[in-house]
């Protein structure tokens, strides 16, 4: 789900993990909805800790299919601002202000609170959803700290493109299966007075999403090396990927900096969309705004040359403190939570994919895809924003928005100078933490 930029690495080190009881704890906790509530929950229900107080309705779906496989439901409590959710989490998870259970993220900003001590190791709850099929084994790398879980697959999105199928089928255009045939769509969109590519983010999170598919689609072995501090942002590998992002903003590819993804319905209506590159999440939202499948369909990004086919991944983290009230039954859920029933609810809700792949949403728009990733078996990437450490990747990603205002390819060089700089200062006060 989206994320805005924080003010800063805010409470990012052990040190500041092992805060308790002063002013900054007070304020944080005054800033929660429910969510500084030390008491356990009512019989038969475990708490969730949650920065998304839509989900309600959704969380509520699942729990009525977990109550019948196991005698427990989810009240979900969520924190008023999501600014904030992450110092609360950080400060109530240590002590007896917790919830059972907890929404985090997966990769660096999940291993971040991981390293702290204070979430449970999930390994045997891994061990037995792996062997009844509910998850694709490879996605317990991503809830990961040094071999050990911390953490299940909350939800699962996809990185795909979202296309106008009256602007395609005008002017006979088929989803491209080649790279070069993705450049040669925009190109005939672009012909027809359409904006190819709806791109939002020149001051968001969203400033990641063509740099991380550009290096996903040109060498996700060399995405996978960056982003874990085995390979330069100066590689040959990101400087064609941002000399190709540069090309396609000259080649008037992109749509204006101040155009967001909220546009996408009314542009839809208007005729002026071509493309949008963005989470699979997205796609009830458009639901909800009136497009239907006749007007959106989904293809993944196709690989450049031969590069292996990639796709990006975001997903979130059921994670079980360790001072969970009701630790058993926490645990418990969260083994539970990947249940085809149980998944088959949430998604019912959600309208997006699902970490076990029996469990399908209604919407054609985002089961073809699901059932193309299923076919296809790309290599499945973790999100840019959860990468890498939290402080290097927000640092990026400003910079990325940076380079959107100026796309030159003289820029593209100088944004990735400034990337690989601060991956060395910040890889070094990782590894030291």
């Amino acid at each position: 789900m989206p994320h805005p930029f924080s003010p800063g690495s805010g409470v990012t080190r052990r040190t500041a993990l092992a805060l308790g009881g002063g002013g900054l704890l007070a304020m944080a906790l005054a800033s929660c909805a429910r969510g500084s509530d030390t008491l356990p929950s009512a019989p038969g229900t475990v708490t969730l800790n949650s920065d998304n107080p839509t989900w309600g309705p959704g969380y509520a779906a699942a729990s009525a299919v977990l109550a019948k496989r196991i005698g427990y439901e989810i009240t979900s409590r969520s924190v008023a601002s999501v600014a904030n959710y992450g110092q609360v989490i950080r400060m109530t998870a240590q002590t007896d202000s917790t919830t059972d259970l907890i929404k985090w993220t997966n990769g660096y900003r999940l291993q971040d609170i991981a390293r702290a001590d204070i979430l449970t190791d999930l390994s045997a709850v891994w061990d037995d959803v792996e062997r009844r099929g509910w998850v694709d084994p490879a996605q317990r790398e991503s809830f990961s700290y040094r071999g050990k879980p911390y953490g299940v697959p909350l939800y699962k999105s996809y990185y795909a493109v979202f296309y106008s199928k009256k602007a395609f089928a005008e002017h006979g255009i088929s989803e491209p299966t080649t790279f070069d045939e993705l450049m040669d769509v925009a190109q005939t969109l672009k012909d027809a007075g359409i904006t190819p590519f709806l791109s939002p983010g020149a001051t968001t999170w969203e400033a990641e999403i063509w740099f991380m598919q550009l290096l996903a689609s040109t060498d996700p072995a060399y995405y996978q090396a960056v982003t874990t501090n085995r390979a330069s942002y100066t590689d040959d590998q990101a400087t064609t990927a941002m000399d190709l992002w540069s090309q396609m903003y000259a080649n008037g590819f992109f749509s204006a900096p101040d155009v967001t993804s909220n546009d996408l319905p009314g542009l839809v209506g208007k005729g002026r969309f071509g493309m949008m590159l963005y989470g699979t999440w997205f796609a009830n939202s458009l639901l909800a705004a009136g497009l239907t499948d006749a007007d959106i369909g989904f293809f993944r990004v196709p690989p450049r040359g031969t590069a292996k086919p990639a796709v990006v991944v975001e997903s979130g983290s059921l994670s079980v403190p360790v001072k969970a009230h009701r630790h058993r039954a926490a645990v418990d859920v969260a083994e539970n939570w990947l249940a085809t029933d149980v998944q088959t609810a949430w998604v019912g809700f959600l309208g997006d994919t699902s970490p076990n792949p029996h469990a399908l949403p209604e919407s054609n728009l985002v089961k073809a895809l699901a059932q193309d990733v299923a076919r296809v078996r790309p290599v499945e990437l973790t999100r840019y924003w959860e990468a890498s450490p939290t402080p290097l990747v927000e640092g990026n990603v400003q910079d990325l928005g940076a380079f959107m205002v100026n796309p030159t390819k003289a820029n593209g060089a100088a944004t990735l100078r400034s990337m690989e700089n601060r991956a060395r200062t910040e890889w070094k006060i990782w590894d030291a933490a």
